[in-house]
C-alpha cells in the first residue's frame, strides 16, 4: 500500500509540476520576459506551440524544490522506458529516479518502473530497483558498469531497503522472486553500456555467457521460460537507466 500510494503522489507531483512550470513561465506579451521574473526567458517547460519537454520538467521538479544538489534530498527525474509486454507489444512509459548519488567512482539510483501489464489494474504494482553504475577512468558511457543490481537491500549488508519486486511472486511460469535473485540478476554485475545497449528481450543473451562464470554452470534461461515481461524489462529498465546515467556531467563535461 505504501508503495502504491507513493507512486500517485509522483504521478500527481509530475502533472502539478509539467502544468505549473508551463504556465508560470509563458513569455509576457510584447515584453520580451517571462511572467517568473525569477526564471529567465529561455527557461521554459514548454516547446515552441506548448509542448513540455522533459528535460524542463525535471529541472523545474529539483529548482522549483529544495531537491538537486547541495539538498540534503536527491536529484529526481523522469525518464523514458521502452516497456514489452508478453506477446510481445512495445509501450512507451515512463519511469521515474527517486535517488541518485554520486559516490567516489559511481553513482547509487532508485529507478521505479511498472514490469507486468498482465494483471487488472488494481494489482499492476511497480517495481523500485537499486542500481549502482560505474563512472570509469576513460569517462565513455559505454564503458560503464552496473556494480549493483537489487530488488531489496541496498548491499550485502543489508542496512537499507532500497528496492522493491513489483512483479508476481511466484510468476504464473513458477519463477519466485528468489530464482531471480540468485540466478537472473547476478549475471548483469559488471555489465558495462556496451553490452547492454546490445539487448533488448532475453533471448539477445547468449545462453554460453549466461551460464559463464563461477557458480553459473549448468544455468539456464529456460528456467525463466513464460516468464518474459519480468526479464525483459529488468533489460529495459537497465538500458533507461543507463541512457539517464549518460547525463551526468562526469560523461557531458568530459574532454
Amino acid at each position: 500500500m505504501k508503495k502504491a500510494k507513493l507512486m500517485k503522489s509522483l504521478l500527481a507531483l509530475f502533472t502539478v509540476a509539467s502544468l505549473a512550470a508551463c504556465s508560470s513561465n509563458t513569455p509576457a506579451e510584447d515584453s520580451g520576459e517571462t511572467t517568473n521574473n525569477d526564471t529567465p526567458a529561455d527557461s521554459t517547460v514548454c516547446e515552441g506551440t506548448g509542448e513540455i519537454t522533459l528535460d524542463a520538467v525535471n529541472q523545474f521538479l529539483n529548482e522549483s524544490a529544495d531537491m538537486g544538489e547541495g539538498s540534503t534530498a536527491n536529484v529526481v527525474a523522469v525518464i523514458p522506458i521502452n516497456h514489452v509486454n508478453g506477446p510481445r507489444e512495445e509501450t512507451d512509459f515512463y519511469a521515474f529516479v527517486n535517488f541518485k548519488y554520486k559516490a567516489r567512482n559511481y553513482i547509487k539510483y532508485q529507478i521505479t518502473y511498472l514490469s507486468c501489464t498482465c494483471r487488472s489494474a488494481d494489482v499492476n504494482y511497480w517495481s523500485t530497483a537499486y542500481v549502482e553504475l560505474t563512472l570509469p577512468d576513460s569517462h565513455d558511457i559505454n564503458d560503464a558498469q552496473i556494480r549493483t543490481l537489487s530488488f531489496d537491500t541496498d548491499g550485502p549488508e543489508g542496512h537499507y531497503t532500497a528496492g522493491f519486486w513489483g512483479d508476481s511472486n511466484p510468476t504464473p511460469a513458477g519463477a519466485t522472486y528468489e530464482m531471480f535473485k540468485e540466478q537472473y540478476f547476478p549475471f548483469f554485475i559488471d555489465k558495462d553500456y556496451a553490452y547492454i545497449s546490445t539487448l533488448s528481450v532475453v533471448e539477445d543473451i547468449d545462453p554460453a555467457d549466461y551460464a559463464a562464470g563461477e557458480g553459473r554452470e549448468g544455468l539456464t534461461l529456460d528456467t525463466f521460460s513464460g516468464s518474459s515481461v519480468s526479464t525483459n524489462n529488468v533489460i529495459r529498465m537497465l538500458n533507461a537507466l543507463f541512457k539517464y546515467h549518460a547525463t551526468d556531467e562526469y560523461f557531458t563535461n568530459a574532454e
